[in-house]
């Protein structure tokens, strides 16, 4: 079970990195003439052709290359993932309780909510998964202390 769940957290992890790398590589490409003009013309309307917020999306872009990279080195490093594991786990709760709690008025669809609670609940999922089968794995290679008898 524990390499079941070794490969599910690692296919997840490479499909957030994935998701992460390319969002943000899409955000800062914008104006260097790479993107397909779609994408720079739905980056732009999402900034809402507003310079400044498309420099803080930018910015942002920065951030999600740095955690797409970060994710990538936690799939070759599985060992050491627990913390970053536990971390995204956090990360993804804020995010979706912003979208629950919108400042930008109410709801138009309860679609963005609930999609932003999807990443949340599969990192709290396989956070349990490995927290289960790490522990059935530590027994089982643990040997049970017996008593052994002290000659004098």
């Amino acid at each position: 079970m524990k390499t079941a769940t070794r490969i599910l957290a690692k296919v997840v992890y490479g499909l957030v990195g994935s998701a992460l790398l390319g969002a943000g590589a899409i955000i800062l490409l914008v104006n260097t003439g790479l993107l397909p003009d779609a994408l720079r013309e739905g980056v732009l309307k999402f900034s809402q052709n507003n310079l400044g917020m498309l420099h803080i999306l930018q910015e942002f872009g920065t951030l999600m290359v740095f955690a797409g990279l970060v994710t990538f080195w936690f799939i070759r490093h599985y060992e050491q993932s627990h913390a970053f594991h536990w971390a995204m786990t956090i990360y993804w709760a804020i995010m979706a309780i912003i979208h629950w709690f919108n400042v930008a008025g109410p709801w138009t669809s309860i679609l963005s909510p609930i999609i932003n609670t999807i990443p949340v609940v599969v990192f709290l999922l396989i956070g349990v998964l490995r927290v289960v089968t790490e522990r059935e794995q530590s027994r089982e290679v643990t040997p049970t202390a017996q008593a052994v008898p002290v000659e004098a």
